[in-house]
């Protein structure tokens, strides 16, 4: 297991995560964390910018005010997915177990782990 200590807000920023998705040749990423409107967002955002493949995973991310969860989901999935998609835990344990994927990645308070 890799753990990346993140001194910002998004996962990437001043950290070797990129690096590292990068030597493992990760392109997909299911992303979990508080909190859903700053920290899960922002990576995801900049996970996208640089070309990942981002699923929010709804019910392993809070926010303090639902009504900020409610518009960070909508936001990741506006226009067809602009800056992701999202699925919930039931969705995406059976998914991935069909997959038979079973490593990941943790980024501070956001995990990340790779669908292929």
């Amino acid at each position: 297991e890799i753990i990346i200590n993140k001194p910002g807000k998004g996962a990437f920023w001043n950290t070797n995560f990129e690096d590292e998705l990068r030597r493992l040749g990760v392109t997909h990423l299911l992303v979990t964390g508080v909190t859903t409107e700053v920290c899960v967002q922002t990576t995801i955002r900049e996970a996208n910018d640089r070309g990942y493949e981002c699923l929010l995973v709804t019910d392993a991310t809070e926010s303090y005010f639902p009504e900020f969860k409610a518009a960070t989901l909508q936001m990741i999935v506006a226009q067809g997915g602009i800056a992701g998609w999202t699925a919930s835990t039931a969705e995406v344990i059976p998914a991935i177990e069909a997959a038979g994927v079973g490593s990941g990645l943790l980024a501070g308070n956001v995990g990340l782990g790779p669908l292929a």
